[in-house]
């Protein structure tokens, strides 16, 4: 039986890596890959408690983590990490050259950014993925009666493209009085990552009651999703772009950019993509992004919402189509799979 380790700083359901670990490590034993999970702080221990320990070097170590969180180990180590930004931060590269073997990154557009900024060893793309049981498919069928709810994401600061959602909505739908059958929900957590507290200003002075934020964290974003009739998203940048495919898991019409984790080469078979963008450099106090990003257009981002608020039927069939796409191509069974055929292609020997 294959057999590796599993590095990883958390298992949280609230981090992304976090859940890619869960996710991955899940799959990886349901298709007969002998997984043993390890956090950061076990690997800090002297070595002979980690050997009392039973921690096992002559297996492959998979680490997945920023590489600036990279520990040296004894034996071999492969890096599963991702970056917002073209360019990765300062040293990553230098550590990931002295401490792995190799890089497993989600998309192409991170393969080409480590490559740029300096990784030497093999960088390989192995995309993520979904989960069925956990994002089951809502149906829904409208009359044009019911109120009609956007949901944006802003636990990621401004990155997930909620400033750009806020300015649409207004654009297309304007004061209560214009579209009162229509709402915004903004969900949101009290995050470090939000380093210029625009949303606690723009919520400290709202007065329209069409908008709401939800700062519950929750055990599944399945609950989130679920009060939305669109998921409006465009990201400025993603590693690889989790919300953005669950939400699409569920049927909804999912509003995305397509680029960097977005652009998978099929993003037409699952979201609803305005192409209309301009780059944009990433600001320096957002961490761990470098380079450039993709700002999204407000104009054509409101057509999109405005189209799917009057067409609400045929959006919601686009996003039932969109599910059964993720199903067959993109589950984290998917991905499990082929990170299982690289190990045992280059895992006993790099």
């Amino acid at each position: 039986m294959l057999s590796v380790n599993w590095l990883a700083f958390n298992y949280d359901i609230y981090d992304g890596y976090g859940r890619y670990s869960r996710y991955l490590v899940r799959s990886l034993n349901r298709i007969g890959v002998e997984v043993t999970p390890l956090l950061t702080d076990q690997v800090r221990l002297s070595g002979w408690i980690q050997r009392l320990a039973g921690i096992d070097y002559s297996k492959l170590t998979v680490a997945c983590m920023p590489p600036y969180m990279l520990w040296p180990l004894p034996g071999r180590q492969w890096n599963l990490t991702m970056t917002e930004g073209t360019r990765l931060p300062e040293n990553w590269s230098g550590i990931i050259n002295a401490r792995a073997q190799r890089v497993i990154v989600p998309c192409e557009h991170n393969a080409e950014a480590f490559v740029k900024s300096g990784t030497e060893v093999p960088v390989n793309v192995i995309p993520g993925g979904t989960d069925a049981a956990e994002f089951p498919v809502m149906r829904r069928r409208y009359d044009g009666s019911e109120t009609y709810t956007f949901l944006a994401l802003a636990d990621r600061g401004a990155r997930k493209g909620w400033v750009e959602v806020w300015a649409a909505f207004y654009k297309t739908f304007g004061t209560p009085s214009d579209t009162p059958d229509v709402r915004l929900v903004i969900k949101t957590r009290n995050d470090p990552a939000n380093p210029d507290n625009l949303l606690d200003r723009i919520a400290g002075g709202l007065t329209d009651p069409r908008v709401s934020f939800w700062r519950e964290d929750v055990a599944s974003m399945s609950d989130a999703y679920a009060l939305a009739d669109c998921f409006a998203i465009p990201s400025r940048s993603e590693g690889w772009g989790m919300p953005q495919r669950e939400a699409a898991m569920m049927g909804l019409p999912v509003i995305v950019t397509k680029h960097s984790g977005l652009d998978d080469g099929h993003t037409d078979s699952w979201a609803l993509v305005v192409e209309e963008t301009h780059r944009d450099r990433i600001p320096t106090n957002f961490p761990h992004c470098n380079g450039y990003w993709q700002k999204v257009d407000v104009s054509a981002l409101a057509a999109k919402m405005r189209w799917c608020y009057e067409n609400r039927n045929e959006a919601a069939g686009f996003g039932r189509g969109a599910a059964r796409w993720l199903r067959e191509n993109q589950t984290w069974e998917h991905s499990a799979q082929a990170l299982k055929a690289l190990i045992e292609e280059y895992g006993q020997w790099h």
